[in-house]
């Protein structure tokens, strides 16, 4: 078990990636991407927010490491950075809650 100054530091980087998805509409662009890279406008129809609100999300998801981007001319198209979800998993892998449970489904 770690002391609660050790835990703090444990968990800082985590928090700050967390706020990155941590509201309904971030929630609902990662399960969009989940299916597979999209351009902002398509992102836009699945959501059913404004271009610019969706632009504003997903700058904060870039910034915050849970999606990437890649640019041909002025088309932007968006994936997950799925090395944000193996990162987040080693906030618990000295657990055992991941000895025993996480384990098992990330074989």
């Amino acid at each position: 078990m770690l002391t609660r100054a050790r835990l703090k530091e444990k968990a800082k980087p985590f928090a700050r990636r967390i706020r990155g998805v941590a509201q309904v509409y971030r929630l609902g662009i990662v399960y969009l991407l989940a299916h597979g890279p999209m351009e902002v406008h398509e992102i836009t129809d699945g959501v059913g927010l404004a271009e610019n609100l969706v632009s504003h999300h997903l700058k904060q998801m870039y910034m915050s490491g849970w999606v990437l981007k890649t640019r041909k001319g002025r088309v932007v198209t968006y994936r997950l950075n799925e090395k944000a979800f193996f990162e987040f998993n080693r906030l618990f892998e000295d657990t055992p809650f991941h000895k025993d449970v996480l384990s098992k489904y990330l074989k």
